[in-house]
């Protein structure tokens, strides 16, 4: 995956936003992309994360180039979403890491207790209305879909139609994830 070079605008090692949107080589790894909106559910707005990786997830060890990020997340507790309009169940276990302010990582269960299962290279700075609605609830719904799916939205309520079409396609999982941290 191409890192932004010493002197560039984009800190040392970091993905550049050209290798965030690329589709990664065979045998390469795919780049998680995150977005956070507020997302109405019935007529409460909910703090959710939206993750898209940027090609094919195989289970570990694979080769077949076959997409798994779904099946993978359905093995771990997540739920397919037929509709967007009901909050997802809880998930035990997994939980995002919020502190002053900002989404740090996206933890799972482990033998050690917790680990990162998303881990952003520098903690992402969300909106007020989604700092207040994810402290409010103490959750925050994660929505998950395969590459090309949802893609970059610019708009709250563009990132709303892409979940409601991905639902309708059978392309999309969630669940509900209590917060860690502040």
């Amino acid at each position: 995956m191409p890192t932004a070079p010493a002197g560039s605008p984009y800190p040392t090692g970091a993905p550049t936003p050209d290798s965030a949107t690329r589709a990664p080589a065979p045998g390469e790894p795919a780049v998680l992309g995150v977005t956070c909106g507020l997302v109405l559910c019935g007529d409460t707005g909910h703090a959710a994360i939206v993750v898209e990786p940027t090609g094919p997830v195989g289970r570990p060890g694979s080769t077949s180039g076959t997409d798994e990020f779904l099946p993978l997340l359905l093995d771990n507790g997540f739920h397919q979403v037929p509709e967007v309009n009901e909050p997802p169940a809880r998930l035990s276990g997994w939980s995002v890491l919020f502190a002053m302010g900002r989404l740090h990582s996206i933890l799972q269960p482990s033998a050690a207790g917790t680990s990162a299962w998303w881990q952003a290279h520098a903690p992402l700075v969300v909106t007020e209305a989604w700092r207040n609605a994810a402290n409010s609830q103490s959750t925050v719904i994660m929505y998950a879909a395969p590459a090309g799916t949802i893609g970059r939205q610019p708009r709250e309520d563009l990132l709303r139609t892409a979940l409601d079409r991905a639902a309708a396609r059978g392309l999309l999982v969630a669940a509900t994830l209590p917060l860690a941290g502040t």
